[in-house]
C-alpha cells in the first residue's frame, strides 16, 4: 500500500546550506513560500495533488542546542486546513553554526534532532508520516569533495567516500530515533539518478564511465547493508526509495558534456530502464522525488516524464509517486539573482507584487494531460486485473516507428492507454530463416520487425506466407484483436485474425505516390468493403473516400501544442545553425518527390543573402538531385525532440511542395506545428492547405509568387506578426493530437458497443437468427388493446389518457425518458434542462393535477453570452452592451436585410403558422408576429441571412446553430421553424442597442417547475393517476409486426391489437428487422439527429448568478448552460448550486473529450465565461448522455417520416412524441401527442368494434 495521500506530488525548494559566497540560504523565504504557504497548498487543488514534500531545514530549526519548530508547525496548519499531507526532508545540505561534518557528536547531535522532530510531529499525523533524514547523501559527498558545500577536516584520501560514509551513519541513527519516536513512520531515501557513457576519443572511459554510474547506488547499498556493513546498515533502513531526475543527470565521461534531452541525443539512457535497473537492485518502492525541466521545456519535459514512468509500472516497477520539483520557481543556490523559470508557478518578478504567483499554462495544460495518460495506464495495474488485459490493436504500417515521428506514432501512443500496441512494420531482409525482432519505444506499445529472406519489398505477395507464420503466435487463443491498416497492401494478412473490428487511417493517396505498387487501388476497394471505420488524414482525402464507406471520419493532421510551443524561446536554438548567418528560412520533413527541388534553387538564387535550411531525410529520390548552394544547408534527419529548436532560430516556415499528384490530397502535419512555433509561414499551393488556413499561411500559386510571398514574410512589422500570431493561437488552442485520440477512441468503443463479437458480415438477417422465434402459445396469447413503448412525457401522457387495458413499457428503472432527474450529493440535475411553460389550458391543468402545490412558478431570465458580454436572449433584441462595433453590424444588417428584401419576400402574417420557441425555454410567445416565409423555400442558412442580416447572423444565429446542430444549416430546411424565430423589429432591435432590455413581461414571460424532485416529479405526477399497467426495466428485443408480438429480454412477450411507440424511430425500424420494406428501413436510416451530453456540476458557493439558462455561440464547448440551480431553491444543498452544461455531437463531430477531461473542460469554460471562479470548489461532477436529442430537418426529413408513417400505421403501429413522430416537440406538446395517440387508438378500436 502506497504511503502516500497522492500520487502527483509538489516539493518545495528548501535548500538551508551556506552557499560558496558564504551567504546562508533559506530557500523558501526567498520565493515567500512560508509567508505564503497557505495561498500555494490551495493551488494545488485544481492539479488532485494533495502530497508535498516540504524541508525541515536543520540549520534554520535549531540554534545554540535549542529547536524552533514553528514554521513546521506553520506549514502543517496549513496542509491540515487544505487536506495536504507533508513528506518531509529534514537536512537539506546545511547543519547549524559550529557544527562539522566529521565532529565527534555530529551523529548524536543530527539523531536527536530528528528524533525530537518526530516526537513534535507525531500527533499531527492519523496515517504514517514519511521523512527524509538527509538529503541526497551521494551528491551532497560529490558537492563537499568540490567544495560546492564547506566541510572541514575530511579524511584523505577518497574525501567523497569519506563523507559519504558519515552521512550515512548520521542517517541510520536518525532513523533509529525517529522510529523510537513514532513507530508507524516512513524513511525515504532520496539521490540522483544519473547515466553517464564513454568518451568515443577516449578508449579507456568505457570502464570509468561504468565505475562512475555505479556510485550512484552506493548510498543505498550502504544503508541497505550491501556495501560496508560495518556501518550498520540493514534491508530494513532501504525503506523507501527516492530518485531526483533531471534533463543533465545524463552526460560524457570525462569531458562532462551534457547528453541534451531537448536535442534528442540518442546516447541517452531511457529514463524507464533507469528506473527498472535501481527497482531489479534493490525491490523497494521509487519515488520519483524531484523532477522539473527550465523556461520553455517544463510541459514537453513532464510530457516525457510521465510516459516513461508509464513505461516502467507496465515493466513491473513498483513507482509509488511523481513530485514536481520545485513546484515553485526558485533562485539558484550560487546566485540568488537568477531565478530559474522551473516551478509550476513562476514569480511576477517584474510586477507590482514581485511574489505574486504566475500560473505556467502550458506546463499546467501539459500536466493535465500526462495525469490523465498515467491515469489510464494505472487503472487495470491498481485493480489488478491480471484476467482483464487492455484490448490489443494491431498496426500494419508501410512506415517505420523510427521514421519521422508523425501521425502515426502521435496517434498510436496516446490510444496506447487504451490499448496494447503491436506496431507490425514491413519487412525486412535477413538470410535465414524468418523472425521477429521486438522492441518497446513507448508504454504499451510493441513494435515488431519481421524478418525474411526475401528480396521483395514491403507487403508483397512473395513476404504472405512467411510472415502469416509469424503472426500466428502473437495472440492468445480465441483472442479478438482489432486491426488498423495504414497501408491497403497489408490487408491479406487479416487472413489468421477474427478481429472484433477493422480499421483503415488513410493518411495519404499512397497510389499517387513514387513506385507504388500496382496492386494497392485493388486491395484499398477490398480494405473498404472489410473495414468497419475509415479515418482520413485531410478533407480532400475525405472527399475523395466519403463515398466509398459509410462510416468515414475525416481527422486532419493535428498539433502537440506543448512541444512546439517550446520555439516560442526564440534563445533556445539548435547547435547546428550556430554557425550558419542569421536570415533563416526553414524546412522540415521527408524530403522525396513531393518536394519542389527547383523552387528551393530559385529562392536561393534570387535572394543569396538569406539561408535556407532544409531538415529531413531523403527518400525514394537521389541525393544527387538536391541542389547545391552556399545558402542550401541539407541537415539530414534530426529527432522529432529538437525540431522545436530549429524553429527558434528561423525567421519564416516553408512549405515548398511540388504540385503533382503526390501532393493533391496531402494536409501537411507541419503547418500546426509552425503555428504553434508563431512563425510566418509559406507554402505552394496545397489544397487543404490553403481551404483551412488561408488567413494565417501565405499561399503561392507560383515560383515567383511564392518569393514574394517570402519577402513580405520577411519583412513582415510587429504588428501585423502580432495580428498572425493571434490568428494562429486560435487555429492551434482548436485542435490538438490529444483531442483527436480521444475522438477516435470514441468512434471505436461506439462501433464495438454496436456490433456482436463476430465479423462484420454478420447482417441483419443473421442476428435476427439469436431472437427468440414466433411460437404458436404467443399467436394464441390474450393480446392487449394498446402496447405503449417508452414511459417518457409522451408514453406517460398516452397511458393516462388510455387508461385501463393498456400496458406501458419503460427500458429504465424509473418512468420519465428525457424528463428524468438525477440525485447527487445533495443536487439534482435533470436531463438537460427543462421547464413547464404551455399556452394550452388543458396541459396547464396537467399540471396543476401532477404536481398541486409542488409547482413553482417563476420569472423566466433567458441570456447570450457572445464577444465577452451577457446580454439577454433574444439576441437581436438586446444589444447594448456588446461592442460599439458589434452592435453597428448587427443594425445595419438588420436594416439591409428588412429593406433590400424583394416584395416576393415577405408572407402576409394571416399566413404565418403558430410559434413555438426553438430553444424550449419559452422565450417566444405562441401567437403574433413571425417571419413570412413561405415553409421548405429555403434552406436554414439562407434564412438567418434573409430574416436577420449579416452582423445577427455572423455574432450569434450562425454560431450557435452551427454548434447546436452539427450538420451544414443549408442541408437543413425551414418548415420546423413554424414561425419560431420573429420577424425583425427595427424599432425593437435600435431600442434594445440603446439601452438595456427590460424584462420580459406577459404570460409567457414565467415558467413553471416543480419546486421539490426536479423535472421528475412532474413525470412521477403520473404514477397515481395511471389505470393502465406500467411495467419498468422491461427492454424490447424484437416486434414482429405482422403477427403484432413485441419480445421482452427477460423471456417475455406482449401479442397486442394496436402499437404506440414513442421511441426514437431508427430503433423502433431495427426492431421490426427483416419484416420492414427496404425503401422503409432505407429511410429511417436516412434520418439525422443529434446527440447531447450533459455534464452536470455541483458547486461549492450558492447563489451563482440570477439567470436560468444561457446560450453560448462562441468557442464554449458547450452549447447553452441551464442553470439547475435557480430551477428550483431545492435543487441545491446549503451552500451548494448546480449547474448543467449541454454540449451537442453526432457521428461527424464526436465528442472532443470524455469523462474527467471532459468535466474538467466543462469547469474551465465555466470560469472562463465567469460563471464560476477557480476558486470555487466542485462537490459533485457527473455526466448524462442523451443519444437522440434533437431531430434534424434536414431536405429529406419529411418524406422520409411520411413513408415510415404510411407503411406503420398498415401494422397498427402508432407513431407519438418527438423521436416517435422526428418532430420538434416540447415537454407540453409530447403530452398533448400522447392524448392524441391514445384517442387516435380508442377510435380505432371503436370502428373495430373491440370497445364499446
Amino acid at each position: 500500500m502506497t504511503p502516500f495521500t497522492s500520487f502527483w506530488q509538489a516539493g518545495y525548494e528548501g535548500a538551508d546550506h551556506i552557499n560558496p559566497a558564504g551567504i546562508a540560504l533559506s530557500m523558501n523565504d526567498l520565493n515567500q513560500h512560508q509567508a505564503r504557504v497557505a495561498e500555494d497548498y490551495a493551488a494545488l487543488s485544481p492539479f488532485s495533488i494533495r502530497t508535498v514534500r516540504e524541508s525541515v531545514g536543520w540549520r534554520l530549526c535549531e540554534r545554540d542546542g535549542h529547536y524552533d519548530f514553528s514554521t513546521v508547525a506553520a506549514r502543517m496548519r496549513a496542509a491540515e486546513q487544505q487536506g495536504i499531507q507533508l513528506s518531509w526532508t529534514i537536512c537539506h545540505y546545511g547543519w547549524p553554526a559550529g557544527v562539522s561534518l566529521f565532529d565527534h557528536d555530529f551523529i548524536s547531535r543530527f539523531a536527536a534532532f530528528c528524533g525530537a522532530l518526530a516526537r513534535f510531529l507525531a500527533p499531527w499525523y492519523q496515517q504514517p508520516p514519511v521523512y527524509s533524514p538527509m538529503n541526497e547523501i551521494s551528491f551532497v559527498s560529490w558537492g563537499i569533495s568540490v567544495g560546492l558545500f564547506a566541510c572541514e577536516a575530511i579524511p584523505a584520501p577518497d574525501r567523497a567516500d569519506a563523507a559519504k560514509q558519515q552521512l550515512v551513519r548520521a542517517t541510520l541513527a536518525a532513523c533509529d530515533a525517529i522510529w523510537l519516536a513514532d513507530p508507524r513512520a516512513r524513511l525515504l531515501h532520496c539521490d540522483p539518478l544519473i547515466h553517464i557513457v564513454p568518451d568515443p576519443a577516449d578508449p579507456t572511459s568505457d570502464v570509468l564511465a561504468r565505475e562512475m554510474c555505479d556510485t550512484q547506488y552506493q548510498a543505498w547499498d550502504m544503508l541497505s547493508g550491501r556495501r560496508n556493513p560495518e556501518l550498520g546498515g540493514t534491508p530494513r533502513y532501504l525503506d523507501l526509495i527516492g530518485v531526483n531526475y533531471y534533463h543533465d543527470n545524463q552526460w560524457e565521461q570525462g569531458s562532462n558534456l551534457r547528453l541534451y534531452w531537448h536535442l534528442g541525443d540518442n546516447r541517452r539512457q531511457p529514463l524507464h530502464q533507469m528506473l527498472q535497473q535501481v527497482w531489479q537492485r534493490y525491490q523497494r518502492p521509487i519515488l520519483l522525488a524531484e523532477t522539473s525541466h527550465v523556461g520553455s521545456g517544463r510541459g514537453a519535459w513532464i510530457s516525457e516524464i510521465t510516459a516513461q514512468v508509464a513505461q516502467a509500472q507496465l515493466a513491473g516497477v513498483d513507482l509509488i509517486g511523481i513530485c514536481l520539483y520545485p513546484i515553485l520557481d526558485r533562485p539558484l543556490w550560487e546566485e540568488t539573482t537568477f531565478w530559474t523559470r522551473s516551478g509550476l508557478w513562476d514569480l511576477d518578478l517584474l510586477g507590482p507584487d514581485p511574489y505574486a504567483r504566475q500560473l505556467q499554462q502550458p506546463y499546467a495544460d501539459a500536466l493535465r494531460q500526462a495525469q490523465r495518460f498515467l491515469q489510464h495506464i494505472q487503472s487495470p495495474l491498481q485493480r489488478q486485473e491480471h484476467t482483464m488485459k487492455p484490448p490489443v490493436l494491431i498496426v500494419f504500417s508501410h512506415l517505420r516507428w523510427g521514421f519521422v515521428f508523425q501521425r502515426p506514432q502521435q496517434l498510436l501512443t496516446r490510444l496506447a492507454q487504451h490499448y496494447r500496441v503491436l506496431f507490425f512494420e514491413e519487412p525486412v531482409r535477413q538470410s535465414g530463416p524468418p523472425g521477429l525482432h521486438q522492441s518497446s519505444p513507448a508504454a504499451n506499445i510493441t513494435v515488431i520487425q519481421p524478418h525474411t529472406d526475401s528480396d521483395a519489398p514491403g507487403f508483397h505477395d512473395s513476404q504472405i506466407a512467411p510472415l502469416l507464420l509469424l503472426l500466428a503466435p502473437l495472440l492468445e487463443e480465441d483472442e479478438q484483436p482489432l486491426i488498423w491498416f495504414y497501408t491497403p497492401m497489408a490487408l491479406p494478412l487479416l487472413t489468421p485474425f477474427d478481429p472484433s473490428l477493422v480499421i483503415y487511417d488513410c493518411m495519404d493517396e499512397l497510389s499517387a505516390f513514387q513506385n507504388a505498387p500496382r496492386q494497392l487501388q485493388q486491395r484499398e476497394s477490398a480494405l473498404m468493403t472489410r473495414a468497419d471505420l475509415v479515418f482520413t488524414g485531410g478533407t480532400s482525402l475525405y472527399e475523395a473516400k466519403r463515398d466509398k464507406h459509410s462510416q468515414v471520419y475525416c481527422f486532419p493532421s493535428s498539433v502537440d501544442a506543448v512541444h512546439f510551443e517550446q520555439a516560442r524561446d526564440r534563445t533556445n536554438r539548435h547547435p547546428l545553425q550556430d554557425t550558419i548567418p542569421p536570415q533563416r528560412l526553414g524546412y522540415y520533413g521527408v524530403l522525396d518527390e513531393r518536394i519542389d527541388l527547383s523552387l528551393i534553387a530559385t529562392l536561393a538564387d534570387t535572394h543569396p543573402e538569406w539561408q535556407i535550411i532544409m531538415v529531413g531525410p531523403v527518400v525514394k529520390i537521389d541525393p544527387a538531385s538536391l541542389p547545391q548552394r552556399d545558402n542550401i544547408h541539407w541537415l539530414g534527419q534530426q529527432p522529432y525532440q529538437a525540431l522545436p529548436q530549429f524553429l527558434a532560430g528561423w525567421d519564416v516556415c516553408l512549405m515548398p511542395f511540388a504540385i503533382n499528384a503526390s501532393t493533391r490530397f496531402i494536409s501537411p502535419t507541419k503547418v500546426l506545428e509552425y503555428m504553434a512555433a508563431q512563425l510566418p509561414i509559406v507554402s505552394t499551393a496545397i489544397v487543404d492547405v490553403a481551404r483551412h488556413y488561408a488567413e494565417e499561411v501565405a499561399v503561392a500559386e507560383t515560383h515567383p509568387a511564392f518569393i514574394a510571398a517570402c519577402e513580405q514574410a520577411m519583412a513582415m512589422g510587429a504588428a501585423e506578426r502580432l495580428a498572425l500570431m493571434g490568428r494562429m493561437q486560435t487555429k492551434v488552442d482548436a485542435t490538438s493530437w490529444d483531442r483527436t485520440a480521444e475522438q477516435i477512441h470514441g468512434l471505436i468503443q461506439q462501433a464495438l458497443a454496436q456490433r456482436q463479437p463476430a465479423l462484420k458480415s454478420a447482417s441483419q438477417a443473421s442476428a435476427q437468427a439469436n431472437v427468440t422465434p414466433l411460437t404458436p402459445a404467443m399467436l394464441e396469447s390474450e393480446a392487449v388493446p394498446c402496447l405503449i413503448i417508452g414511459a417518457g412525457p409522451t408514453g406517460l401522457s398516452a397511458g393516462y389518457h388510455y387508461g385501463e387495458g393498456a400496458v406501458l413499457l419503460e427500458k429504465n428503472s424509473t418512468p420519465g425518458g428525457w424528463c428524468r432527474s438525477i440525485d447527487d450529493q445533495g443536487f439534482t440535475f435533470d436531463y438537460a434542462g427543462h421547464i413547464m411553460f404551455s399556452q394550452d389550458p388543458y396541459v396547464l391543468q396537467l399540471y396543476e393535477m401532477l404536481l398541486g402545490d409542488n409547482l413553482h412558478w417563476q420569472a423566466r431570465e433567458a441570456w447570450v453570452y457572445s464577444d465577452g458580454v451577457y446580454t439577454r436572449y433574444p439576441f437581436q433584441s438586446a444589444l447594448h452592451g456588446l461592442p460599439v462595433e458589434v452592435v453597428k453590424e448587427c443594425v445595419l444588417g438588420a436594416i439591409e436585410a428588412r429593406y433590400g428584401a424583394t416584395a416576393t419576400a415577405a408572407v402576409p402574417l394571416d399566413r404565418a403558422r403558430a410559434r413555438r420557441d426553438c430553444c424550449a425555454d419559452g422565450a417566444i410567445p405562441d401567437e403574433g408576429s413571425s417571419s413570412g416565409m413561405v415553409e421548405g423555400e429555403e434552406d436554414f442558412q439562407h434564412f438567418i441571412m434573409r430574416t436577420w442580416g449579416k452582423g445577427i447572423a455572423r455574432h450569434f444565429a450562425l454560431p450557435y446553430n452551427q454548434k447546436l446542430w452539427k450538420v451544414p444549416l443549408s442541408d437543413m430546411e425551414t418548415s420546423w421553424l413554424g414561425g419560431r424565430v420573429p420577424l425583425p423589429d427595427l424599432s425593437q432591435i435600435i431600442d434594445g442597442a440603446l439601452q438595456p432590455l427590460a424584462k420580459p413581461v406577459g404570460p409567457n414571460a414565467r415558467f413553471g417547475y416543480p419546486l421539490r424532485g426536479g423535472f421528475q416529479a412532474l413525470m412521477s405526477g403520473f404514477l397515481p393517476h395511471l389505470k393502465c399497467t406500467l411495467e419498468t426495466d422491461t427492454t424490447l428485443t424484437r416486434i414482429y409486426s405482422q403477427a403484432h408480438v413485441a419480445l421482452l429480454a427477460d423471456g417475455r412477450h406482449y401479442r397486442y391489437e394496436q402499437l404506440i411507440s414513442t421511441m426514437p424511430l431508427p430503433e423502433l425500424i431495427k426492431l421490426m428487422g427483416d419484416e420492414v420494406p427496404e425503401s422503409v428501413q432505407r429511410a429511417a436510416q436516412q434520418l439525422q439527429f443529434v446527440s447531447v451530453r450533459c455534464v452536470n456540476l455541483g458547486i461549492g458557493r450558492a447563489d451563482l448568478t440570477e439567470k436560468h439558462w444561457i446560450y453560448y455561440p462562441g468557442d464554449t464547448l458547450f452549447h447553452r448552460i441551464f442553470v439547475q440551480g435557480n430551477a428550483s431553491p431545492h435543487c441545491n444543498p446549503p451552500g451548494g448550486f448546480g449547474l448543467t452544461c449541454e454540449i451537442t455531437y453526432n457521428a461527424a463531430n464526436p465528442l472532443p473529450l470524455e469523462g474527467d477531461a471532459l468535466i474538467e473542460r466543462c469547469r474551465q469554460d465555466c470560469i472562463r465565461v465567469g460563471m464560476i471562479t477557480a476558486d470555487d470548489p466542485l462537490l459533485c461532477a457527473s455526466e448524462v448522455d442523451m443519444p437522440y436529442a434533437y431531430v434534424v430537418y434536414d431536405h429529406a426529413r419529411s418524406d422520409n417520416v411520411a413513408l415510415i408513417r404510411q407503411w406503420l400505421l398498415t401494422q397498427d403501429i402508432h407513431l407519438s412524441g418527438r423521436y416517435s413522430e422526428w418532430e420538434y416537440y416540447n415537454s407540453d406538446h409530447a403530452f398533448l401527442a400522447g392524448k392524441r395517440a391514445a384517442e387516435n387508438v380508442r377510435l380505432q378500436h371503436v370502428r373495430a368494434g373491440t370497445v364499446g
